[in-house]
């Protein structure tokens, strides 16, 4: 066989193994749609039942399967913020406002999130202070303040005794 028939041959070849590969790639996608219902449905009620991880696992799968679905980010925001993942509560809720801006809950339990940041970065700056220390008494004292924002709002769903209020849930899920 000449270089030119061997060239040929070859290029042949290389045509052939990447219309293979091209092959794989157009292959159809599962329904993800379908499954992230099913998971959708499993996660609400494995957070009604209180098993929060489980919710939280079946959440990050609703949202890998519909990125662009608002309440799913927001329910998943719910879930890490029940699991004091406060960081991961975070991101999820503003996720949820990138894609609704309106999202009235997520904005709220995303200023819940914030609070409760805030408190606990103003705890640790009086701990690391110095006793009489002019930013350990101010961090104490906006922390206290912090605290009772639950007792002053008083209502449903709100901490009690001191405690920064809780997020706000959807309906179907309580």
């Amino acid at each position: 066989m000449t270089t030119r028939g061997t060239s040929r041959l070859s290029l042949v070849a290389a045509f052939a193994a990447l219309a293979g590969c091209a092959g794989h790639a157009t292959l159809a996608p599962p329904d993800r749609a379908a499954d992230a219902a099913g998971d959708e449905q499993a996660a609400n009620q494995a957070y009604a039942a209180g098993d929060i991880h489980r919710a939280a696992d079946l959440y990050a799968s609703v949202v890998a399967a519909m990125p662009d679905d608002a309440d799913a980010w927001y329910r998943l925001g719910n879930a890490r913020f029940r699991l004091q993942k406060l960081d991961d509560a975070g991101l999820a809720y503003e996720h949820a406002i990138r894609i609704r801006p309106d999202h009235a809950q997520a904005l709220y339990n995303l200023g819940v999130v914030r609070l409760k940041q805030a408190q606990a970065a103003l705890v640790a700056s009086a701990q690391a202070g110095e006793p009489g220390d002019r930013l350990r008494r101010d961090s104490g004292r906006i922390v206290q303040r912090l605290a009772r924002v639950g007792d002053d709002i008083g209502a449903k769903n709100k901490g009690e005794g001191g405690a920064p209020p809780f997020i706000v849930e959807p309906d179907d899920v309580r």
